[in-house]
């Protein structure tokens, strides 16, 4: 009997062990399931912010809208590191490209679709000594002249005098890879200097008017301080300073002011040595690093996957569009294919027009953006329209829409043509003025004027714009938000109209609009520019067909409000 009676207890005990182990998983299981439940958006939020690449393409991912470096190497040195040493006199001291070096720093005998390159640019000087610093603006991008396409790199300064440039293969076949210096660390850091001391790189004027023979021009700048006696016209330029001198004919008052215009004229260093250095890349084919380097690539993808866009672009979410994952797309046979989504828009007149029946499409800006509207014309079969910078509307009556241009605020240099500055609008004021129930399309846009000035004050702007676009996006559902991101340019035949400073508007911008990009389209020009690389800051129009087709297919026909 105890034997029996011992067994049984034990028995007993174990079955109460495993009841009670089987009551403890499904406890734990059951808050397991609860706790994920409760706190689902965070943990997926946290999940987005985990890189999903491996170590070889670090500098190829940047997380969008976070704030957090993939890679504590930059693409440009910020300014205090730019100006660090002063004034270099020796131009023999500054980078030369025909002694700089490229070379593989992954190299294979053959590499497939997806596969990321890296390469070392290592520079030197005149002398041919190796530069120690950095601060120096590259243009790499992989080529195959015979196929016509072309896709874009990134270029990271290591301020070594070294940098790290990173491409992802995009097709089968042979690719170059080619790199041109665009401009020196020296040039730009002068550009700083002279913004300054006279807060633009260019002149800026004011012209005042009294009866029919009384006229003076002055000087006017965004910086106070750079003037004398001033007359303050920061209400005139919709609450952005902008400051000018007083007339010093005693006739002439602030109030006697009529139109603006500029000679397009730098301030010019005065030293020789410097001015030496300020033309050191005023030569349109002169900087290309002799050591082009050639790949083969094959179809297969081995371990990595090529995703296929199968989203097409106008249904792409906006969130999408602020990823800093390159390249955006690839240039083939003049045709952008973009890497983010498919390109379902025909680009014709009919579906064009289809998408802007009943609507109103808003492209404000600079020259630049209105070569936008000019191709809108070219494929529309509609008439040219003029090349001033009054404002402009585009009207369509059978099939009801519009397509309106004005010129943004300043600074924006007019050149010698005289206009009135009431032309000119910030375009938070268009944002302000929309009604709740508008269905416009509203493509923000501010570059090329503001590579003059320094990037405070592109950021300025760039704020007043965002709370305005906050306001218009929570009392008016129906309107479609776009950003016009900057496009790259290289020889402008303007010295000082540099692209370089788009690295830094990129940047500003995703930073500014961060809170409202699930609501706003950005539309990332730069490695498309980058792999074609115009050679001035108006793009010949074949070019600009081919970027206003990629913001129609964004566009046109998006969803209301769409937010996934």
């Amino acid at each position: 009997m105890p034997l029996v009676k011992a067994g049984y207890n034990l028995t007993s005990q174990l079955s109460r062990t495993r009841s009670a182990f089987v009551a403890l998983c499904i406890l734990t299981v059951t808050v397991t399931v609860v706790f994920i439940w409760r706190n689902r958006p965070r943990l997926e939020d946290n999940f987005r912010k985990v890189r999903l690449i491996d170590t070889t393409e670090a500098h190829i991912v940047i997380e969008p809208n976070t704030q957090r470096e993939v890679s504590n190497v930059p693409r440009y040195l910020n300014e205090a590191n730019m100006t660090k040493g002063g004034k270099r006199r020796d131009t023999k001291k500054c980078t030369n490209a025909h002694r700089s070096t490229m070379t593989l720093l992954n190299p294979q005998p053959l590499y497939r679709l997806g596969d990321v390159i890296k390469v070392e640019i290592n520079t030197y000087n005149y002398y041919g000594e190796k530069q120690t610093v950095g601060g120096d603006f590259f243009r790499l991008w992989m080529e195959n002249t015979e196929d016509k396409v072309a896709v874009a790199g990134d270029v990271f300064d290591n301020n070594n005098g070294s940098y790290t440039g990173v491409l992802r293969v995009q097709w089968s076949g042979m690719g170059r890879i080619r790199c041109f210096l665009e401009r020196r660390r020296e040039e730009l850091a002068m550009f700083y200097s002279i913004m300054a001391e006279h807060g633009a790189l260019w002149q800026l004027k004011r012209e005042f008017v009294w009866g029919f023979w009384v006229k003076e021009s002055t000087s006017c700048s965004m910086l106070r301080n750079r003037l004398g006696d001033i007359c303050n016209f920061t209400s005139l330029n919709d609450g952005f300073p902008w400051y000018c001198e007083k007339p010093k004919n005693t006739l002439l008052g602030c109030n006697s002011f009529s139109q603006s215009w500029s000679p397009n004229k730098a301030y010019l260093p005065k030293e020789t040595q410097q001015r030496d250095i300020y033309y050191l890349s005023s030569k349109p084919d002169n900087d290309f690093l002799l050591s082009s380097l050639q790949i083969t690539s094959k179809m297969e993808t081995g371990n990595k996957k090529i995703d296929t866009p199968k989203t097409p672009c106008s249904q792409l979410p906006p969130k999408c569009t602020w990823q800093r994952k390159h390249p955006v797309g690839v240039i083939h046979r003049t045709k952008w294919k973009p890497t983010l989504c498919l390109d379902t828009l025909e680009s014709t007149a009919r579906a064009y027009r289809q998408c802007l029946r009943n609507r109103r499409l808003w492209i404000p800006g600079d020259s630049t953006s209105r070569q936008f509207k000019a191709s809108l014309h070219e494929t529309l079969n509609l008439q040219r329209p003029s090349n001033d910078l009054n404002p402009q509307v585009l009207e369509d009556k059978p099939d009801n829409f519009s397509v309106l241009w004005f010129a943004h605020e300043f600074p924006l240099f007019h050149g010698v043509g005289r206009y009135s500055p009431l032309y000119n609008r910030a375009q938070h004021i268009l944002l302000e003025s929309l009604p709740n129930n508008t269905m416009d399309i509203v493509v923000l846009y501010l570059y090329v004027h503001f590579n003059l000035v320094h990037p405070n004050i592109y950021r300025q702007h760039v704020q007043r714009l965002v709370r305005a676009a906050k306001s218009l996006l929570e009392r008016a559902p129906g309107v479609t938000l776009a950003v016009r991101g900057p496009f790259a340019y290289y020889r402008n035949p303007a010295q000082e109209l540099v692209s370089y400073w788009g690295l830094i508007y990129t940047d500003i911008l995703h930073e500014e609009f961060s809170s409202v990009s699930h609501r706003v389209v950005y539309i990332d020009y730069w490695d498309m520019t980058v792999a074609l690389g115009p050679d001035h800051i108006h793009p010949k129009m074949s070019m600009v067909k081919t970027m206003v087709h990629y913001m129609m297919s964004l566009l046109c026909h998006r969803r209301v409000g769409n937010t996934t």
